[in-house]
């Protein structure tokens, strides 16, 4: 059995592939892809996780697991969706480190799921966005805490995926920028799921309400259906004209306030991340998803 582990990152996905694949569940099951409710699955496996983490011994694990989330045997994918399985919102900065708990959950998800053919989906954002939008998830202690140690210009996804890299080197990676999501969306979903529909997911363009004034989400599933495009570049040209017209600012409005960061800092910590996404492209056994 197949297992795609999508770990977020936080405050990329907000769980919306989860939820438009499980939308799809009948046709998923029919090809054995089961996306099951995150409930049924992430205390289990962050309890675990903690547990090999100390040095305990949880035998027959894979078995409880498939038999938790109602795995058959006709189930040939099984997809894991949650943020959390990395770490709790609140551990996701640390200093100049992202997820500084990566490298020990991975090894515990190794050693739980061996067996499994396991691969590993997870897009990541630039830090001079995601950590402001971190700091507003927290209350007001765990805020503190994190910015008298915080090191904007110093944080690295590709220090994580590389320490990831080696912790399992047998488990693929795919990753994408949080930012290209409204151009490549279509494919993560099918990337993610492991099926090609003939057709648009349902409920896929319910993403672009996230981006997009009321109705725009509406009229761009429309104009696709009416005007199908002719290949992939086509597509995002469409998507681009429609981000251009129906998109809500008011939605992607940040608060850099709560880092204390100015223009020049987050233009400096931007830079850095573009340079950073390009170490990345460059590793082994890292897929790296892109308009």
């Amino acid at each position: 059995m197949k297992i795609a582990l999508h770990l977020g990152v936080h405050l990329t996905d907000d769980s919306k592939i989860r939820n438009c694949l499980r939308a799809n569940k009948r046709p998923l099951g029919a090809a054995g892809i089961h996306v099951p409710r995150s409930r049924t699955y992430i205390n289990l496996l962050r309890g675990a996780a903690n547990q090999v983490v100390s040095g305990q011994n949880v035998p027959a694990f894979g078995d409880k697991l498939a038999a938790l989330v109602d795995a058959t045997e006709t189930t040939e994918r099984l997809v894991f969706s949650a943020p959390g399985l990395l770490s709790k919102v609140h551990q996701a900065v640390d200093g100049k480190v992202l997820y500084p708990d990566a490298r020990a959950r991975m090894a515990a998800f190794r050693h739980l799921l061996q067996g499994y053919d396991t691969e590993i989906f997870m897009a990541i954002r630039n830090p001079a966005s995601f950590v402001p939008a971190i700091l507003q998830e927290l209350n007001e202690a765990e805020r503190a805490k994190m910015l008298q140690t915080l090191q904007g210009t110093e944080l690295r996804w590709s220090h994580m995926i590389s320490e990831m890299r080696q912790i399992w080197p047998e488990a693929p990676i795919t990753l994408w920028c949080d930012e290209d999501t409204p151009f490549i969306w279509h494919r993560l979903l099918r990337i993610v799921s492991g099926h090609e529909p003939q057709t648009e997911f349902d409920g896929s363009f319910e993403w672009y309400d996230s981006v997009m004034v009321d109705g725009g989400a509406e009229k761009l599933a429309a104009y696709l259906h009416a005007v199908p495009p002719v290949d992939e570049a086509h597509r995002q040209q469409i998507i681009s004209a429609f981000l251009e017209k129906f998109c809500d600012t008011e939605k992607l409005d940040i608060d850099f306030s709560l880092t204390g960061w100015d223009e020049t800092q987050v233009d400096v910590i931007s830079q850095l991340y573009d340079d950073d996404t390009d170490l990345i492209r460059a590793m082994d056994g890292v897929r790296f998803i892109q308009p």
